[in-house]
């Protein structure tokens, strides 16, 4: 796969969870033609969006785009320093 059509994914995924919906991996095929959401959703994570994995009641995995907790940021801080959040 293409870098281009990867970043195209990637603006694709993060737009619809931007929009406050779960997204799951079929529902990332049929919209947008994405074979491996969990792929995007590392490269979006790698990029400094905070995207939880929820399990919805019929098993499926779903992610959400969130605001990461102050647990979460001093966690980031210790282990990587203040360059994180430059």
């Amino acid at each position: 796969m293409s870098k281009v059509t990867a970043t195209t994914q990637n603006q694709k995924v993060l737009n619809f969870l931007r929009s406050g919906q779960s997204l799951s991996a079929k529902q990332a095929q049929g919209l947008f033609g994405v074979s491996s959401l969990g792929k995007r959703v590392s490269e979006l994570r790698a990029n400094g969006y905070a995207i939880y994995t929820n399990t919805a009641k019929n098993g499926t995995t779903v992610y959400r785009l969130g605001t990461p907790s102050r647990a979460m940021i001093a966690a980031a801080y210790s282990v990587a320093g203040s360059s994180v959040f430059e």
